[in-house]
């Protein structure tokens, strides 16, 4: 795993974790109980913060994999998951589901400073409980862009990967006034890798073979055609699928056959070593 975290100074995570405090108050600290289907538990994550999430196992005989389920920037965090049924959709395929809260969301607790490490933590527990099964993640909008970050430190616990409406950079959210300005400078620091806020062409372009499929859709406001140009250039092995008529967050609620046959055929077509 990359030492990036050694390399931060204490000034850097106390601005990383104030920011977080602050910016992200809204949203943090909205909980509620997992449906009756799943495997509560807690895990202390590798920067100390406390993460709660939910595993569920499928009923399929022939278990294909483990999906690891990294939530957008809202308040329901791993909720947005059960609120649409994706968790059961992918359980009908064959996959166990594991959904968690990033730290701040929900009852997960707020110690470090880089959301990537949440996903590292879920994927080396999810590697300690299943060791016989390929991990794939699936990250939507905020935590696909977290988990990008993630794979630059390791990708060992993964087989593939899906980015759901990802943001190629935070700059995509805050377009004008101090904090557009503040978020520039921030992302172009020193502070920016271990913290987690570079564009994600910083770290996609040095994850190596990892099946990566990134999918967007015409009409969302986050993403451009030149940050998708710019993605394609810099990150040659990545695959692209892009759905007409959808806004940020919107292939899977418009598209929900076409998504989760796309996802699945990805994910299990990885797992031999073949994507398209």
């Amino acid at each position: 795993m990359s030492d990036d975290i050694t390399k931060i100074s204490w000034a850097g995570k106390a601005f990383s974790k104030l920011f977080m405090r602050i910016f992200f108050k809204s949203v943090h600290g909205w909980k509620k109980r997992v449906p009756d289907n799943t495997q509560y538990f807690l895990e202390t994550g590798i920067d100390g913060s406390c993460l709660e999430g939910a595993i569920q196992e499928s009923k399929i005989l022939d278990i294909k994999g483990v999906i690891i389920l990294c939530h957008p920037f809202l308040k329901y965090g791993m909720h947005y998951f059960f609120k649409n049924n994706m968790d059961l959709q992918l359980l009908s395929q064959g996959f166990h589901v594991v959904s968690f809260n990033f730290k701040g969301f929900g009852s997960s607790t707020l110690k470090g400073h880089a959301y990537s490490d949440d996903v590292l933590s879920i994927g080396y527990l999810i590697q300690r409980n299943y060791p016989n099964l390929p991990i794939h993640l699936l990250g939507c909008s905020f935590g696909g862009f977290h988990l990008c970050h993630a794979l630059m430190k390791d990708t060992t616990p993964f087989s593939s990967v899906v980015l759901d409406s990802v943001p190629c950079s935070v700059n995509a959210f805050f377009k004008t006034g101090i904090l557009a300005a503040a978020m520039k400078w921030a992302s172009n620091s020193k502070l920016s890798q271990s913290v987690g806020i570079r564009p994600i062409n910083h770290s996609l372009e040095k994850i190596g073979e990892l099946p990566v499929l990134y999918l967007y859709g015409d009409m969302d406001k986050y993403i451009s055609q030149l940050d998708i140009d710019n993605l394609k250039r810099k990150c040659k092995g990545l695959d692209f699928a892009q759905f007409s008529g959808c806004g940020h967050l919107e292939i899977y609620k418009k598209k929900k056959q076409c998504y989760i046959q796309i996802i699945v055929e990805y994910f299990t077509n990885s797992s031999f070593g073949v994507h398209f």
